[in-house]
């Protein structure tokens, strides 16, 4: 499973709290997203993709399952 990359969606103001909670700095991961489609508008600037490696990932969803559309579009 090293060799497996997933790409996330998450707010381009949770990028810090998402590198905190993966280097154990902090427990509550941020929400994600699959696809940039399945983001919530934002109002505040966006979102960004950020890729994990598959140990990475596992620990993110072990904590904490991704986020639907919480908003149809």
């Amino acid at each position: 499973m090293q060799c497996f990359a997933i790409s996330i969606w998450i707010h381009h103001m949770n990028v810090d709290q998402l590198f905190d909670f993966l280097h154990e700095r902090i427990e509550d991961a941020p929400a994600y997203w699959f696809s940039e489609a399945a983001c919530p508008p934002s109002v505040t600037g966006g979102y960004v993709m950020v890729t994990l490696n598959y140990g990475q990932f596992d620990l993110l969803r072990n904590s904490k399952d991704w986020d639907s559309n919480l908003f149809d579009h």
